[in-house]
């Protein structure tokens, strides 16, 4: 199976590393960071952050993720606030 294409629902949150404990020595070449990220939590697309399960994607599309997230909070706004 492809790691992009895993679902947050099929891990458990406790498998997945929390990248707030990732710690990335700045001082190295991009590189060199990258590679210790993705050998540190394993699975670059699914990550937890303290205790939400975080699914990293991407598209081919033409928006942005300012366009979306743009778009998420004005439904977040329209749910509170209408």
């Amino acid at each position: 199976m492809e790691e992009q294409s895993i679902s947050w629902r099929e891990v458990e949150k406790t498998d997945l590393v929390d990248i707030k404990e990732v710690e990335i020595d700045e001082s190295q070449p991009v590189s060199e960071r990258i590679t210790t990220y993705v050998n540190t939590v394993h699975n670059p697309f699914l990550v937890r952050v303290g205790e939400y399960v975080v699914k990293i994607g991407y598209s081919d599309g033409e928006e942005t993720l300012n366009d979306k997230m743009e778009e998420y909070l004005s439904k977040i706004a329209r749910l509170r606030y209408d």
